[in-house]
């Protein structure tokens, strides 16, 4: 089995956070020092305190259509049911009016994954028994067999925002729950072995944390087209363009940053170990497109970014004219050493 990156389960979730652009919350939340041997111990401290917060400012509401019989006109008369109603000679109409209430779809999302996560096998009595308090808090919302599509099937606005950082946080906890398949409970998923999953967080952690804890650089997104002309014009220009993953425009300097997820940054051939060649070849490719296409970027530098499996790496070259650096971050750090190892990485020397 090959090793994977040795993160602590908190600096797991503010990896998450960075990515999701949330990490203000996250910090807002003050987990501080708090030990969670497993990430549903952790997930399960953030959605109380989360939902704690919710609770206070209230829980948003919509409408929904309802049909009662009542005394008075209200809304839609259906008369259909109306006539049945004065056939029985019973004193009331049937209505179809819309009724505010908090038993909407999000609501019931959030009740549904505190009730689910506190059946995690591992999960703590005490915070189990906390999550199951907070959902009975959400006494005028409905349960819900919770499913994946629920969470996708979310659309927030301008007056509910706030509550994307704990449905993140829930549809994360559900990710890492999956049901046994004797159906009596639910097993734990380390996310950690989903390297393609980890990649894309990986890259938006590091993206997002350059575009909040630094301002000497612009982080952008960047297009480079492949500096080439078809030979048989009848074929056209069927190249495909090439997108990096996190570009850094300064005043001085230009950095294109390439964030890999590996469980081993090196390659290994006939015992020699160096550095993975598709990367510097995908790197390098970047570069040279991006100089022949744009006059500024004729001095640019590149960046090949790892999380560290064992030893550290930090190498610098002159690739024709380009430095290209090659770099580990140690996530098992603390989270301010990890924060002052991304801003190190960007200086000139």
């Amino acid at each position: 089995m090959t090793a994977t990156p040795l993160i602590p389960i908190a600096n797991i979730y503010y990896m998450f956070c960075y990515a999701w652009d949330r990490m203000r919350e996250a910090q807002s939340i003050g987990l501080g020092g708090v030990e969670s041997p497993d990430l549903p111990n952790l997930l399960a401290r953030v959605l109380l305190a989360s939902a704690g917060r919710l609770l206070r400012r209230g829980l948003d509401q919509g409408y929904q259509s309802r049909v009662e019989d009542i005394g008075t006109v209200r809304g839609r008369i259906e008369l259909y049911a109306s006539h049945a109603l004065r056939a029985r000679r019973a004193p009331r109409l049937a209505c179809e009016f819309d009724e505010l209430t908090q038993n909407i779809h999000l609501n019931r999302v959030l009740k549904s994954s505190l009730l689910r996560l506190s059946r995690a096998p591992s999960l703590d009595q005490a915070l189990a028994h906390e999550l199951r308090l907070t959902a009975r808090r959400f006494s005028h919302v409905g349960d819900l067999q919770l499913r994946r599509s629920d969470f996708s099937g979310i659309r927030l606005h301008r007056n509910n925002a706030f509550y994307d950082h704990i449905l993140r946080v829930a549809e994360l906890a559900f990710d890492t729950l999956l049901p046994d398949p004797g159906g009596d409970g639910f097993r734990f998923v380390d996310v950690l072995r989903d390297e393609r999953k980890m990649a894309g967080v990986f890259e938006a952690f590091v993206r997002n944390f350059y575009r909040s804890e630094q301002t000497e650089f612009r982080v952008e997104p960047l297009q480079i087209l492949w500096d080439a002309q078809p030979v048989l014009v009848s074929e056209g220009d069927r190249l495909p363009s090439m997108r990096t993953d996190i570009f850094l425009r300064g005043l001085q300097r230009r950095i294109i940053v390439d964030t890999k997820y590996y469980t081993e940054a090196l390659q290994e051939h006939h015992g020699v170990k160096s550095f993975r060649s598709e990367n510097l070849y995908q790197l390098y490719a970047y570069i040279k497109n991006a100089a022949a296409a744009e006059p500024s970027m004729v001095v640019s530098e590149g960046m090949l970014l790892y999380p560290q499996v064992g030893a550290a790496l930090h190498a610098k070259y002159d690739l024709q004219g380009h430095q290209i650096t090659i770099a580990t971050v140690d996530l098992s750090l603390p989270w301010p050493d990890i924060a002052r190892r991304l801003r190190l990485l960007l200086t000139a020397s």
